[in-house]
């Protein structure tokens, strides 16, 4: 005895073959954009931290290099590896009362994500200020 022909067999394996690729495209996008975020936030953190070595250093010198240190050993920790990383201290505010800025700027290498869209690398910039104690002597 033979089967009736049933014309819909096979169909549910031909839309899971479609639709399987645009869904796991969809999720490796959400993957690699969340890493970026992730990356962003890391950076911000690595200017929070060294505008506050820079803010409790006794000099301008000291603080220039404090704010350097620990911005690199921040993201060291994290895990954000920088192609290029560049460290900017503003200074100009240095004194009892005063302030000092910094910005942190990375690119990013991305190539790691293998996502199509996505850029290769991706400059990475935060800046923080952080003020200085009035009553400190600064040398």
């Amino acid at each position: 005895m033979r089967r009736p022909l049933d014309r819909d067999s096979g169909t549910t394996a031909i839309e899971l073959v479609l639709v399987a690729p645009v869904f796991l495209a969809a999720l490796l996008l959400v993957v690699g954009l969340g890493r970026i975020v992730e990356a962003e936030s890391r950076v911000q953190g690595a200017a929070r931290d060294a505008a506050r070595a820079a803010s409790i250093s006794r000099s301008v010198v000291l603080a220039q290099d404090a704010a350097r240190k620990a911005a690199a050993a921040n993201l060291t920790e994290r895990g954000v590896s920088c192609s290029t990383f560049d460290v900017r201290v503003e200074t100009t505010s240095f004194r009892p009362g005063g302030s000092v800025s910094v910005s942190v700027a990375c690119v990013a290498n991305l190539s790691g994500l293998g996502l199509a869209g996505l850029p290769g690398s991706k400059t990475l910039s935060a800046e923080a200020t952080a003020p200085l104690e009035r009553y400190r002597g600064a040398g």
